[in-house]
């Protein structure tokens, strides 16, 4: 990425994690989770710069870009729902501050809360976990070689999830394939932001489905925004416009 993208992505980020380090202060588990994945982002990041690897993974996303990321997307759902199926389950382990944004947090219907969501897997979830993969990755592959630094980055990467999600951990398998998927997404990209776009997208769609299955009390549109309506509204906005616009500016 040139610089202003990555000084872009930095301000969406900073944004982002701030308002969510606000609103999960109240929880000693949201709050604690969201600062261990911004403590993952930052310590991974300074790595992953301090060590310089030789290949370089911060190429700007173009739209032939995106495109890989809808199909590694496609893929990790595919996988997700011939093991354990996408509705109820996923083959990730990841927390969710649903509850937190929908009494707490003052957003007042199930859409505007579900757009807090999708920033906080992409922000915190996202993030926290993609660099600390591509830290470890980038690190291993210099000195062992692309097919070692795969086993041992995903594999533990695939460990943590299975076992903290599930009591299979035969669950490990279908995490180990998506884990491949978003390190050839990755490679296949040059751009750090890749797999974590797709991470994203892929723990929002697993969500999606909880959410469809629910009978909460509020409502699922907003009967009249409240400021914190049109903050996640804008937050999800950024996100949005952080991922699609530059490629598109870049065509022109």
């Amino acid at each position: 990425m040139q610089a202003k993208n990555i000084a872009l992505f930095l301000v969406v980020y900073s944004l982002s994690i701030s308002y969510f380090i606000l609103k999960t202060y109240g929880d000693p588990f949201l709050f604690g989770a969201t600062i261990a994945y911004l403590s993952l982002a930052t310590t991974s990041f300074i790595a992953a710069l301090y060590t310089r690897a030789e290949e370089s993974y911060y190429e700007d996303l173009t739209l032939y870009g995106l495109l890989k990321v809808l199909a590694a997307l496609a893929g990790m759902v595919a996988v997700s729902s011939f093991f354990v199926g996408v509705i109820g389950r996923s083959v990730l382990y990841f927390p969710t501050v649903f509850a937190t944004l929908a009494t707490v947090g003052g957003a007042t219907s199930i859409f505007t809360s579900f757009l807090g969501e999708m920033v906080y897997q992409f922000t915190s979830v996202a993030v926290g976990e993609e660099a600390l993969k591509f830290s470890a990755y980038t690190v291993l592959k210099e000195r062992y070689g692309k097919y070692l630094a795969v086993g041992l980055a995903v594999g533990f990467w695939a460990g943590f999830h299975a076992l903290q999600a599930y009591p299979n951990v035969l669950y490990v398998i279908p995490a180990f394939i998506c884990g491949i998927i978003l390190i050839w997404l990755l490679e296949s990209c040059k751009s750090v932001i890749a797999p974590i776009l797709a991470h994203g997208f892929y723990n929002t769609i697993s969500l999606y489905f909880t959410y469809v299955n629910m009978s909460p009390e509020i409502p699922w549109f907003p009967t009249q925004l409240t400021n914190e309506d049109v903050l996640l509204v804008g937050l999800a906005a950024m996100w949005i416009a952080f991922t699609v616009l530059p490629i598109f500016l870049r065509k022109r």
